[in-house]
């Protein structure tokens, strides 16, 4: 259940589009983002930020928003409105830097990795792997571990050679080592 319930606070930032996510709010956002659902879970406090998300089935906040401000650009890029095309193009590739679409748009790129040409490459798919590709064995196996120690602490599996106690103790070392 609560993990069903993390999932959707993800599609709570309606809006966060047309963000400037060059803004340190976005930042402050992203953080207590991740303190909430360290309390939800309850994991320690001191929880490596890289591992919050994951362990929730999510991309990081910062990489989600990332993701759906280039879909809305390419959306706008590739819309049907001649005056909102026109407005976005002029945004985007010559007015970059004193646009916040145009912002976004080299921010979105620089993420990614890909120029302004291939903003539409830029898909949920993409976002995962390049987050996976940022990750080495030994974290994504701690992310495993810890999903399935927490499977155990909200009883999803019945392990019972373990109590609290001691699965509280595991999740905290592998949290924060």
């Amino acid at each position: 259940m609560k993990l069903k319930l993390l999932r959707s606070y993800c599609s709570d930032f309606y809006g966060c589009v047309l963000w400037d996510l060059s803004d340190n709010a976005v930042d402050n956002v992203c953080v207590a983002w991740r303190k909430g659902l360290r309390r939800t879970l309850d994991l320690p406090a001191c929880t490596h930020s890289r591992f919050v998300a994951p362990v929730c089935g999510l991309l990081p906040l910062r990489d989600e928003f990332v993701r759906r401000c280039a879909s809305f650009i390419f959306t706008c890029l590739s819309s049907d409105n001649i005056v909102v095309k026109a407005i976005s193009r002029n945004g985007v590739y010559f007015m970059r830097m004193l646009s916040p679409l145009g912002r976004n748009a080299q921010q979105c790129c620089n993420s990614f990795g890909l120029s302004l040409h291939n903003i539409h490459a830029v898909c949920n798919k993409l976002a995962w792997s390049l987050f996976y590709r940022n990750l080495e064995l030994p974290e994504l196996d701690k992310i495993r571990t810890i999903k399935e120690l927490l499977c155990v602490k909200y009883g999803l599996v019945s392990l019972p050679l373990f109590d609290i106690s001691q699965i509280d103790f595991m999740l905290e070392s592998l949290c924060t080592q």
